[in-house]
C-alpha cells in the first residue's frame, strides 16, 4: 500500500498519511465547500490501511479551521480508526488547536465524547 500525501491549497488541508509508520497527519484550513468529495481519497485509504494497519497509528491534526462539511468527513476519518482498534493495534488521535480558540476545543471534545477512539486534545 501506498502513501497518500496531498500538498494543502488556501481551503483544503495538507494530508500525509503514511502506511508503514502508522503516522497519519491533517494540517492547514479545511473549508472546502465539496469537503467529502475532497476527503474521498482519504477515506478511501483508510478503508484499505485499517483492515492491515501499523502496530501503532497516529493521526495528528492541526487544524485553524474546519467548516461543517469538514467536520463530518473528519467525523468518518476518525471513526475508520475503530476498525484499527479492534485488531488489536493502538490507535491514538492528536487534535492540537489554538489555545485562544475556546470554541473550537468544545467542538475537539465533541468528537472525543461521541467517538470510542482516544482523542488528546492539546492546546499549540
Amino acid at each position: 500500500m501506498d502513501s497518500l500525501q496531498i500538498p494543502a491549497t488556501a481551503t483544503t488541508p495538507e494530508i500525509q498519511l503514511d502506511q508503514q509508520t502508522g503516522h497519519l497527519a491533517v494540517r492547514g484550513i479545511s473549508d472546502e465547500e465539496d469537503a467529502l468529495g475532497f476527503y474521498f481519497p482519504v477515506l478511501q485509504w483508510m478503508d484499505t490501511y485499517v483492515q492491515n494497519p501499523a502496530d501503532n497509528t497516529v493521526l495528528d491534526i492541526q487544524l485553524k479551521y474546519f467548516n461543517t462539511a469538514s467536520a463530518k468527513a473528519l467525523f468518518e476519518l476518525i471513526k475508520r480508526l475503530k476498525t484499527a482498534q479492534k485488531t488489536g493495534k493502538l490507535v491514538e488521535v492528536n487534535w492540537f488547536y489554538n489555545a485562544k480558540d475556546p470554541v473550537l476545543k468544545e467542538d475537539i471534545e465533541q468528537f472525543r465524547d461521541l467517538l470510542s477512539v482516544p482523542i488528546n486534545v492539546t492546546p499549540s
